[in-house]
């Protein structure tokens, strides 16, 4: 009670003057406490909870005023308006894009006395344009219990109208399973006082069992089920356990307003409401009781075994993974004592299980999620122990397609003994590899054909048959191909596999089918079966990667013998590579057993990748570049389909060595494939010859055009190339070029005055002057005294500024008394030969000469 208050009928008193005024200025507050959904862990519904927050008096929880209320039969003004707070509230969420979950709100006894609170309800609801299903109303068991029979008709108005009806506090009273004999409700809400023994030492067994019971039994009746007061992880995790369907309490948060929804939402706190489209699907999932097995591990029937029952788990399957959903402590305890690496993880990626102990199991839950079809199998785990499993899906999530799976170990085999496989996983092992067996009467033909089953291998029967030899002479239940299939039916007859499984116990034969777009080894065997009846079994297996790595051998040997061969005849041939254009992969054959620094190993993949990242250490570094812009795939085979072959000359690094090489590539097609032949051959002492040729005639044609007093290009030199580009004019390709002329003056008073080794000094001194002006272009000396320069390139395009440059330094060296150049230059326009384009130029230098001399 309230300080401001003198006594209890004031407190009283101030709630009943007060209502209609606290409902019109909004001083009663709702709050939404969330129903966690057990199977998923999304919120599945809310509870609201009224608050009267005095502007003057403070905060009034609902055991303060609401008693007073239902004492004077005005509860229902106080429901009403909650009803109206939380349609509202519901609104309000679905504007701001939040999945709107059921909310429930709690009815007092009196409310049904002062006014037809059905209809009230239902009119509200539809005036607010929510569906029905959005509110649920919560009736106490001491409210029902007040007048079984009223509320019974009450109950029947709420859910013919589409409104669920709750039971509050059931198990409370004395009368509960009475009222449930009568009374249908869509959901129970289990009394605290029972989750409150879940972690009562003295009363836990005991406790846990009656909980348990009562969740069954309603479970039994088709209603779900809440736990109220769930406060901690053990009290969360047994209530799971046992298939209670939804969880309450302060473990998981406290009640909260709309602000607070949206505040934390805005933030980005999450608040895991459920999608309203997957809640049957979670629904099937929560009912699921995890004890509800009766028959116990053991045979002693004490209270302690109760929970001792068969492992049992719920597992969810998507597209991409599994993840547990439920667990009971048996199933926890044996993954912990069997599989205990894998005891903490709850989530599994499908590319994370690989063949080996569980595989086979859990290859049975996906496929019994795909399909839907019951089983029971067993599998053999890494410790030798047989297990049995009984699985069947529970449903699928209609917005991810994720199914649940219930799965139960019905027994587990401890056992040493070398016999102890059982038939089924022996039949798994030996039929993994096989494509199609029958079962074939060998007096009647009939037969029956079985296949392996996806990933499990399990047989399945595919089709029963007469005539069975007929038929596989026309069709062999397999598309053989062409090239094979004269062969195979002429081996494949009754009388020849009779004399074969006579004389040698087994008749086999290999042959080539299609399978998709792909073909193929198989071996058709028979043998017999022994016993009553004259039977026997005939079995396709895939053998394709037997056969093809024995072929892979007898080439492999082959080629090695062709490719020494080639190499003893060329005597050059390093190295020879076969690489596949469509993987990439590659052998590299090595005739003449020489090691280069590259180093590639002698098979593999990703091949020239594999060359670019050996290049720094097998190439020759002055010619990596060369080899890096030609050695690319797309450019290789650009080169092959436009000239039939690709060719490319590199240094070869050997023990450190350069070694010239010539690398040739071709393509072939060897079985339907196209291959690339890559052939490295050593070309270093022609190459070397070859360069040694090369550079003697160098060195006699340089002779013949170089300046001996100058060093540059002489008067032979410019005719050549005047020559050159004579043709190049004439074929109209010639690009844009200038011609510079110049003259030394005063040459022949250094010659008279200081003699004529003063004049060659006066000529090169002149010389270095023009060849560290025109740094890009070629110079001659073309007379005593007289230069030329050919100008392109850069030089070329800064012509203007350099002549400029040139005529001021000139009239500085005049001054100086330094050398004195006389210059002229002109370009080519269009002209018919570079003649025209001198005279132009020298014309330019005689202007010039006088100029300087005046």
């Amino acid at each position: 009670m309230n300080n401001t208050f003198t006594n209890k009928q004031e407190f009283e008193q101030y709630f009943l003057y007060n209502l209609d005024r606290a409902i019109d200025e909004g001083w009663i507050k709702a709050y939404h406490h969330p129903l966690i959904r057990a199977a998923s862990g999304f919120i599945s519904d809310e509870e609201a909870f009224a608050r009267w927050e005095d502007p003057e008096l403070g905060i009034f929880v609902p055991n303060d005023f609401i008693p007073v209320l239902e004492r004077e039969n005005l509860t229902y003004k106080l429901d009403l308006y909650m009803v109206e707070r939380v349609l509202s509230k519901m609104k309000g969420q679905d504007e701001h894009g939040i999945f709107v979950v059921p909310e429930s709100v709690n009815l007092g006894r009196s409310d049904f006395y002062s006014c037809d609170m059905v209809q009230e309800i239902i009119d509200r609801i539809d005036r607010s344009g929510l569906s029905r299903g959005k509110l649920s109303v919560e009736l106490s068991e001491k409210t029902i219990d007040s007048d079984v029979d009223f509320f019974k008709g009450i109950v029947e108005r709420f859910q013919k109208a589409g409104i669920k009806v709750w039971m509050d506090n059931y198990g409370s009273g004395y009368s509960s399973l009475l009222i449930l004999l009568k009374i249908k409700f869509n959901l129970l809400k289990i009394d605290k006082a029972f989750v409150d023994t879940i972690i009562d030492k003295e009363a836990s067994v005991s406790g846990r069992i009656i909980l348990t019971e009562l969740i069954k039994t309603a479970m039994s009746l088709g209603m779900d089920t809440v736990a109220e007061g769930v406060e901690t992880k053990e009290q969360a995790d047994f209530l799971t356990e046992i298939g209670c369907t939804k969880l309450q309490g302060f473990f998981y948060t406290k009640p909260l307003s709309l602000a607070d929804i949206l505040k934390r939402s805005e933030k980005g706190i999450p608040i895991s409401f459920e999608n309203p489209d997957e809640s049957d699907y979670f629904e099937q999932l929560g009912k699921v009781n995890l004890y509800d097995l009766s028959i116990s591990r053991n045979d002693d029937d004490s209270l302690d075994n109760y929970f001792d029952t068969m492992p049992m788990a719920i597992l969810s399957f998507s597209k991409t993974k599994a993840k547990y959903v439920r667990t009971n402590y048996s199933y926890k305890k044996f993954i912990k004592t069997r599989l205990n690496p894998y005891s903490d993880i709850i989530e599994y990626d499908y590319d994370s299980i690989t063949p080996g102990p569980g595989y086979y199991s859990f290859n049975c839950m996906r496929q019994c999620a795909r399909d839907g079809k019951r089983l029971i199998t067993d599998d053999r785990f890494a410790d030798g122990c047989n297990v049995q499993l009984f699985i069947r899906r529970i449903a699928v999530n209609p917005v991810t397609e994720e199914a649940a799976i219930a799965m139960v170990i019905l027994s587990v085999s401890d056992t040493d003994e070398d016999d102890s496989l059982n038939f089924n996983y022996i039949a798994r092992a030996l039929s993994s590899d096989y494509l199609n067996l029958y079962f074939v009467n060998m007096d009647t033909d009939e037969f029956t054909e079985y296949a392996t089953n996806g990933d499990n291998h399990d047989m399945t029967v595919v089709q029963h048959g007469t005539d069975y030899f007929n038929l596989a002479r026309g069709a062999f239940d397999f598309p053989v191909t062409d090239e094979d299939k004269p062969a195979l039916l002429e081996a494949f007859t009754k009388e020849r596999i009779t004399q074969e499984i006579a004389k040698h116990g087994v008749f086999s034969v290999v042959t080539k089918i299609h399978q998709g777009d792909d073909i193929i080894y198989v071996s058709v065997k028979a043998v017999e079966v022994r016993g009553n009846g004259n039977y026997i079994i005939v079995g396709t297996r895939n053998v394709d990667d037997e056969m093809k790595a024995r072929d892979a051998i007898s080439l492999a040997k082959e080629q090695n013998i062709i490719y020494s061969r080639i190499g003893a005849l060329m005597g050059e041939l390093i190295y020879i590579y076969t690489v596949d254009l469509e993987t990439s992969d590659y052998v590299k054959y090595s005739p003449s057993n020489i090691t280069s620094d590259m180093d590639l190993p002698p098979e593999g993949g990703d091949f020239f990748n594999k060359v670019i990242e050996r290049i720094p250490y097998g190439i020759y570094s002055e010619d990596v570049d060369s080899f890096l812009t030609a050695f690319s795939k797309e450019k290789i085979l650009d080169k092959i389909r436009s000239q039939g072959v690709f060719e490319n000359q590199h240094r070869l690094k050997m023990q450190g060595k350069a070694i010239y090489v010539n690398t040739r590539a071709v393509i072939l097609v060897e079985d339907g494939k196209e291959k690339l032949i890559f052939g490295i051959v050593n070309i270093d002492e022609r190459v070397r010859k070859e360069k040694e040729y090369e550079q003697h005639i160098f060195a006699v044609e340089n002779k013949a055009s170089i300046d001996e007093l100058t060093g540059v290009k002489n008067k032979h030199a410019y005719a050549d190339v005047e020559h050159k580009m004579d043709a190049q004019i004439s074929q109209k390709k010639k690009t844009a070029f200038a011609v510079a002329v110049f003259d030394i003056n005063g040459l022949k008073q250094v010659n008279d005055i200081y003699g004529h080794q003063a004049g060659d000094k006066y000529i090169k001194d002149g010389c270095a002057i023009i060849c560290n002006t025109f740094k890009h272009s070629p110079v001659f000396r073309i007379g005593g005294d007289e230069f030329a320069v050919v100008i392109q390139g850069s030089d070329y395009k800064n012509i203007d500024s350099i002549m400029q440059e040139f005529h001021v330094s000139n009239l500085q060296r005049k001054k100086d008394g330094d050398v004195v150049i006389a210059a002229g230059a002109s370009k080519f326009d269009s002209d018919e030969s570079v003649a025209r384009v001198f005279e132009r130029a020298d014309a330019q230098m005689y202007e010039n000469k006088k100029a300087l001399k005046a």
